[in-house]
């Protein structure tokens, strides 16, 4: 490993910060060379509070992970937790709490990059849950409350390490962008700013380096992590039936619903990660540990997410629905026979181009008059257990509409909802037993130059207390079977399942206690 090198000289700085009005940040960038950034984050995190981000396969090509942020923002269903606390929103924000609050605290930061080419030198990561649809839509009460968690978390970092195409293990080194974004001062002591922030950035490359990897033991002590149904097959059956009957009754042409999954915690999070990231590298996979001290209900993700919910890059827009799936083949042929069968399936075909439509109806809501397109149509992109159906829509975003706003438009994503999305999610709230919280929401990270990239929480573990609970769905239509959409959930499971059974030292098959819990 190469020592740290500063790339940000004091003259550059300087010149940057003149340009840049109070209160706003500029980037200093050291880099140095690691082997894998997630061994490198291991040594870094010094405990819970951290973020790791990557885009495996993704468009963008870069990761990233932060460690210790230097404010907060929670919101609940009843408070809102923030230091500072800043006023301002949007018009499709308006009703939401939680996203108000966002846009009050990204309305309140400027960055001026420079030539720095990371995408987020800086920024406040977190995630969103699904039941903020409850403060932009009138939804029923039906489902049990029964972990109150917030409706949204997110740390603001100042120092962020990023790289290029992000990878698995690997004994390649890769190069370390590391990033301190100090506010400039009302003053003109530009020199002491840059001397703090360079040793900052220093602090975190060497940390990366020379840190302890062990994170400790897990949050139960136990050899297996069997997991057990909130309903099983023959409920699970029920419910698909359920969505049948209002689909022949006109509210709903297709629904998404989900069993919940309970298993002890016999693995550390971060070591869960460190295995799922190896037996199912995902697009937009990552971990969030936002458990410790600081976080009032606070949980951690392990995510191996496959779908982006919402990309902003200037005034573009970008969203990447997935609908449609079989297994993975056992042999090439029968890979290339289940992606055939795929492609042709009339049902698989109409759930797509519906659910594409939905996604462009709903980035209309905050596009410039004729600008959204899709613009990569039913792609094949696999995964270790299952292949999907991808499509890629754009649009531009207005000048009145602020990043809240789209977000707003955009949420919760149409392929893990249904379509019409607020009467379908009327009947989720009815049928499923328990709020989804993070489950199809959004790990996310927002830019303060107005950038941000949104997964949709799907193929992630929830690590509440001492349990990991993990969600999966089918999306119901008229003629769904219910053995069959069961068995989709469980296949859609199956490698969160296989990562924690790797990171126990044994390997099977998904687990599933199918009793009503």
């Amino acid at each position: 490993m190469a020592e740290p090198t500063a790339v940000t000289d004091r003259p550059t700085f300087r010149a940057l910060a003149t340009e840049t009005p109070v209160g706003g940040r500029v980037p200093i960038e050291v880099r140095l060379s690691v082997g894998d950034p997630f061994e490198a984050y291991r040594r870094a995190r010094d405990g819970p509070g951290g973020v790791y981000l990557e885009t495996t396969g993704g468009r963008s090509g870069w990761g990233y992970f932060a460690v210790d942020p230097v404010e907060r923002l929670q919101v609940s269903a009843d408070a809102v937790l923030a230091d500072p606390e800043t006023p301002g929103h949007g018009d499709f924000a308006r009703p939401s709490p939680s996203l108000a609050a966002l846009d009050g605290l990204l309305s309140g930061e400027t960055l001026v990059r420079g030539d720095c080419e990371v995408p987020y030198p800086c920024g406040a990561f977190g995630w969103l849950s699904y039941d903020i649809a409850r403060e932009l839509e009138s939804l029923p009460a039906h489902t049990v409350d029964d972990r109150a968690l917030p409706h949204l978390q997110v740390g603001v970092y100042d120092r962020v390490a990023a790289w290029r195409e992000p990878r698995g293990e690997s004994d390649e080194e890769t190069t370390l962008h590391v990033t301190c974004c100090p506010r400039i001062p009302s003053n003109s002591d530009l020199d002491a700013v840059y001397d703090d922030a360079l040793d900052r950035a220093l602090g975190l490359a060497e940390a990366a380096i020379a840190g302890d990897p062990s994170v400790g033991p897990p949050p139960v002590d136990a050899r297996e992590a069997e997991f057990v149904s909130d309903c099983g097959r023959e409920v699970y059956a029920d419910r698909v039936r359920r969505v049948k009957e209002y689909i022949r009754d006109g509210d709903t042409f297709q629904a998404n619903i989900a069993q919940r999954l309970v298993a002890p915690a016999a693995v550390h999070p971060v070591d869960a990660y460190a295995a799922l990231r190896r037996v199912n590298p995902a697009p937009y996979s990552g971990l969030v540990e936002f458990s410790g001290p600081g976080w009032s209900g606070g949980i951690d993700l392990v995510s191996a997410s496959p779908e982006l919910l919402l990309e902003r890059d200037g005034d573009r827009l970008v969203t990447e629905p997935i609908a449609g799936t079989r297994p993975r083949g056992k042999t090439p042929d029968e890979d290339q026979r289940l992606e055939a069968d795929l492609l042709g399936d009339e049902k698989e075909r109409a759930e797509h181009a519906m659910l594409v439509d939905l996604e462009r109806n709903d980035l209309g809501k905050v596009s410039e008059y004729g600008s959204v397109e899709v613009t990569d149509y039913r792609r094949v992109d696999r995964y270790s257990e299952v292949m999907h159906l991808v499509s890629l829509v754009e649009g531009r975003l207005r000048p009145d509409a602020t990043l809240a706003d789209a977000v707003a438009a955009t949420f919760p994503g149409g392929t893990i909802t249904g379509a019409p999305k607020p009467r379908t999610m009327e009947i989720i709230d009815e049928l499923e037993a328990t709020r989804r919280g993070p489950y199809t929401g959004s790990m996310a990270v927002f830019g303060f130059d107005g950038r941000a990239t949104l997964n949709i929480v799907i193929r992630t573990l929830v690590r509440w207390r001492d349990e990991y609970h993990l969600r999966v769905g089918a999306g119901i239509v008229h003629d769904s079977d219910p053995d069959s959409e069961y068995d989709e959930t469980l296949a859609k499971g199956r490698a969160l399942v296989n990562a924690i059974d790797e990171a126990l030292g044994e390997r099977g098959d998904l687990r599933v206690e199918e009793v009503e819990r």
